[in-house]
């Protein structure tokens, strides 16, 4: 609170322990002297939209949001309205990476199942056998891994993942992107020279049939909803594994969960899944032993929260005084 004081500017704070209501989200957007406003993004009342914009004073100047993602929010209708959206790029990108990589690992090596196993009493009546619950090795010699998005933090999950890699025999990395650039190659060779490993931009059907860990790390727009469906999952290899830590809407839930049930992938590991957070117990991809799901927890560590929080209220008071923005969306 301290940075709001010093900023000259009251807050009006919702005073319950729970979410706000959308009502009294758009009660004090209707008051003139309401500059700005703070949203997550995973609640409802949240969502900026055509019934949140047109609840807007004329002075209300900002809309800054407690994450990097702003899928939730209509930026093209703020404009028209003279609105700026701030949002918190950078400061959870390390954790995110962090928990990304804890996902690989876990499907990987099937932690999934290994819990349950034991929590449920099953270990002790478990047979022994060489190959049980085994699963993929991350330091094959000819793996292939594979990002939905290269922007800063899958270069951060990168960094991390070759740690766990062959020395000898490392891996392959290709990524695909929204588009093409005229210094392709130079651009790859510059992600080669600073990973150590050949790094390349592909297309999407070359990024499905050969990847062996495949993560999606890119933002949720139209040409992304869906983007890992029946078919794409249909081109994996039976042996690889799929991790999001994006945005659930990304992937398809029920064709994942039809890919696990079948076979048609190893395992997946997921921090966020399409209709969070009323996610029920008897939900396909919850059930699936081969699939890894926690509460999108991908920014939770303290240090990286208080930053967020840092930068979200900063974004807010610049914006509601007309200053430049830390981090505003262009």
């Amino acid at each position: 609170m301290s940075i709001l004081a010093s900023s000259g500017l009251e807050a009006i704070i919702n005073p319950h322990d729970a979410a706000p209501s959308r009502e009294w989200v758009l009660g004090h957007l209707a008051d003139p002297e309401v500059r700005g406003v703070c949203l997550t993004h995973s609640q409802p009342s949240d969502k900026v939209d055509d019934e949140f914009l047109k609840a807007c004073n004329e002075n209300l100047k900002v809309v800054s949001t407690f994450s990097v993602g702003y899928d939730h929010i209509d930026i093209e209708g703020a404009k028209r309205r003279g609105i700026k959206i701030g949002h918190t790029p950078g400061v959870l990108s390390d954790a995110v990476a962090d928990i990304t990589v804890m996902l690989v690992l876990m499907t990987l090596r099937r932690v999934e199942e290994g819990i349950s196993l034991v929590k449920s009493g099953g270990w002790s009546k478990l047979p022994w056998a060489p190959f049980i619950l085994c699963g993929p090795s991350i330091s094959h010699p000819s793996l292939v891994l594979s990002f939905l998005g290269f922007g800063r933090i899958s270069q951060h999950v990168l960094s991390r993942l070759l740690a766990f890699t062959s020395k000898i025999h490392p891996p392959q990395v290709q990524y695909v992107s929204s588009h093409a650039r005229p210094n392709q190659m130079e651009i790859d060779q510059q992600f080669s020279d600073r990973f150590g490993v050949k790094v390349k931009r592909v297309e999407r059907d070359q990024l499905a049939s050969e990847s062996d860990i495949l993560i999606v790390l890119c933002d949720l727009n139209p040409s992304t909803k869906d983007y890992v469906n029946s078919e794409f999952l249909g081109k994996m290899k039976r042996t690889a594994v799929l991790v999001n830590a994006a945005r659930g809407p990304i992937v398809n839930s029920d064709d994942l969960a039809h890919a696990l049930s079948t076979g048609q992938i190893f395992g997946a590991g997921l921090d966020v899944i399409t209709g969070e957070p009323d996610i029920s117990s008897d939900h396909p991809l919850v059930k699936a032993q081969n699939c890894v799901i926690i509460p999108h927890m991908g920014s939770a560590d303290v240090d990286t929260r208080k930053a967020m929080a840092e930068l979200c209220v900063r974004n807010a008071i610049a914006g509601a005084k007309g200053d430049p923005m830390p981090a505003m969306v262009q």
